[in-house]
């Protein structure tokens, strides 16, 4: 079996996994009750899931072939995989509830700070990067503070973990092109008058945007 097939086959799961979290981490549970495929069971019944599980569990194997096509079957692909994998699960969460969730970003985090030190592709090596995550999030929490609601906790946390996996000065850059694609899209609402200065909006899919973005071009 061709490498390619063999690695897609094995990342098609975590499309599922993906969706399974999705929907338990709302309800407040840590891990799904059990694992379901959206296209098989859309086949087998002929009803139609829901667009984001078709999409989630179809783009999982595409973020990792993406991931491993630019870095290779190496540390830094399949680290980078996961990690896209996470801001996959970020944007859908933060989009349908407007939370990202302390479950999924605490244990990225600490894997992040774990694989800073043998990831020499970091701008800065692991201290940079150790110190881009705590400074990214004492800078988003005190906006959260600041703001009161524009930007929530999760926001820092996600913050944080872009800071991880980007290192320094990379994460600079990652945080502000996320910042900028907010401030477009905010600007969006008002010039087409669908929203106002004190429209609320989920913050996280930009900055996460920003991160993979981040992540391919280092």
């Amino acid at each position: 079996m061709p490498f390619w097939t063999l690695f897609l086959i094995l990342a098609w799961p975590l499309g599922m996994l993906a969706n399974g979290l999705a929907d338990a981490l709302p309800a407040r549970r840590v891990l799904p009750h059990r694992l379901r495929s959206a296209w098989i069971a859309w086949i087998r019944s002929g009803r139609r899931p829901r667009a984001r599980e078709l999409a989630l569990e179809a783009g999982a194997p595409l973020l990792v072939a993406l991931a491993v096509g630019r870095f290779g079957p190496s540390p830094r692909g399949i680290l980078c995989a996961l990690y896209l994998g996470v801001l996959a699960l970020v944007v859908v969460t933060d989009l349908e509830h407007r939370r990202i969730y302390d479950a999924v970003m605490l244990p990225a985090i600490a894997l992040a700070a774990l694989a800073a030190p043998v990831s020499p592709w970091l701008e800065g090596g692991a201290i940079g990067a150790w110190g881009m995550g705590v400074g990214a999030f004492v800078f988003f929490f005190g906006l959260a503070v600041v703001s009161r609601g524009g930007i929530g906790g999760g926001d820092a946390t996600l913050a944080a973990f872009i800071g991880l996996i980007t290192g320094f000065p990379q994460g600079l850059r990652a945080l502000s092109w996320g910042v900028l694609l907010a401030g477009a899209f905010s600007l969006g609402l008002l010039l087409s008058r669908r929203g106002t200065l004190k429209t609320a909006f989920p913050y996280g899919p930009f900055l996460a945007l920003g991160g993979a973005l981040a992540l391919f071009g280092s």
